[in-house]
């Protein structure tokens, strides 16, 4: 049988190794970058969230403040109207007309920061509709005031503020809303949000603005800083992407030399190694030619001692071992067979004698 010599396809194991390590090493390093991105984001996101929340938190603060400070000027104002009217035995009403009169000067020309102001709704109808409630005090609506309010009456971006105060006022007497409105002395329309409050003596609701172009801008400037900062780190993160794939290749090919190196060398034993089995194998071969061997059971003659052939011949036993194997017969005497044939004659026995 022909021995084949295998030899190993370094290439394919050499393409292999390449694809399989730099596969791995690539999808690890984008999957850490996305997992980096990912973080920076969300920490970004949460901090620009925090820092909105805190200036509306503050935002809030203020106006409520702002409103309740309000309110509390109302009654203070109703019950000094109250105190000064005993004397001129006023009727309720007279003493709400006056005290509306005096508090609507005071609301109207009524001031806070970043040119805020406070209005004040009189609720009719708590059931909502074209003609709910009526404008009573509105500095930067003077010539609306006494115009009917409706709760189908939308902002710019389609929301309806007065239907979502007076739902939060039926509910909790209060709410905290944002809307579209334009600003004071300006035509300009802005993101507000308002803070309102129920003065249930006089259906009044209460309420004052901020508006949120700072917090927008704020926001939106913060999240161009994000922005920014996130491309940067991506380049970053791309750079030493770049950085690791080129530090690995360097090493894989590193690693490659040793491997090569190596199979080169089992290469080597195993031609070796093949080799000597080829030469034994070889000499085996030659030496089973050169050798018949003579197997099984052979018939012979227990008188004559002839050997009976395939054939039912029988042969002499020196005949038949010839045929059989490469062996070959030289023929002598042995010494039993000497004394039987020659043990009486002078010769012989002086030959044994000089033997001995």
């Amino acid at each position: 049988m022909k021995i084949e010599k295998k030899s190993i396809e370094k290439n394919k194991i050499r393409f292999y190794y390449y694809i399989g390590s730099i596969s791995s090493i690539l999808i690890l390093v984008i999957l850490l970058s996305i997992i980096y991105s990912r973080s920076l984001n969300n920490e970004y996101l949460k901090k620009i969230d925090q820092l909105s929340s805190g200036i509306i938190k503050e935002k809030k603060h203020f106006l409520r403040n702002a409103v309740e400070r309000t309110i509390f000027s109302i009654k203070t104002e109703r019950e000094l109207v109250q105190k000064i009217s005993v004397p001129q035995n006023l009727t309720p009403e007279q003493i709400d007309k006056i005290s509306i009169e005096r508090i609507n000067s005071h609301i109207r020309n009524l001031r806070l920061i970043d040119n805020g102001y406070v209005w004040v709704n009189r609720i009719v109808d708590y059931e909502g509709g074209d003609k709910y409630a009526i404008r009573q005090i509105h500095p930067n609506l003077p010539n609306t005031e006494g115009d009917w309010l409706s709760t189908e009456t939308t902002d710019i971006m389609g929301n309806k503020p007065y239907e979502i105060e007076l739902n939060g006022i039926k509910k909790d007497g209060e709410i905290f809303f944002k809307y579209y409105f334009k600003k004071l002395d300006s035509e300009k329309i802005a993101h507000k949000m308002s803070f309102a409050k129920l003065y249930e003596p006089w259906d009044w609701v209460v309420a004052t603005g901020v508006y949120l172009d700072d917090v927008d801008q704020l926001i939106k400037e913060e999240t161009e800083n994000m922005e920014k900062t996130l491309k940067i780190q991506r380049m970053y993160s791309f750079f030493i992407a770049a950085v690791i794939m080129l530090f690995s290749s360097l090493i894989l090919i590193r690693f490659e030399k040793q491997i090569s190196h190596l199979i080169s060398s089992y290469e080597k034993d195993i031609d070796n190694y093949t080799s000597n089995l080829l030469r034994e194998k070889e000499k085996t071969e030659i030496a089973l030619a050169e050798i018949k061997q003579l197997k099984g059971l052979l018939p012979i003659c227990s008188h004559c001692k002839k050997i009976r052939d395939d054939k039912g011949y029988w042969n002499q036993i020196e005949g038949y071992i010839q045929e059989h194997s490469d062996a070959k017969f030289s023929h002598g005497i042995c010494t039993e067979c000497s004394d039987k044939l020659y043990g009486n004659e002078d010769w012989y026995i002086e030959m044994k004698k000089k033997k001995k």
